[in-house]
């Protein structure tokens, strides 16, 4: 099973490249770059909340 840490981590990369990727469609980009922008979006974020839930171990 996942535990919350994990679930909430995913969750805030999916909702980011969702976010970003609306946004630059929104703006008139493509397809293919709205998604990379988006998917770049999400894997910085992934690599921000883990770092923040590393530095933070409460339980």
């Amino acid at each position: 099973m996942l535990s919350e840490r994990t679930i909430l981590t995913v969750l805030c990369g999916i909702i980011a490249t969702a976010i970003i990727t609306g946004l630059m469609l929104a703006d008139g980009a493509t397809w293919p770059s709205a998604l990379i922008v988006g998917l770049g979006a999400g894997g910085g974020t992934l690599v921000g909340v883990t770092s923040l839930m590393s530095k933070n171990k409460s339980p």
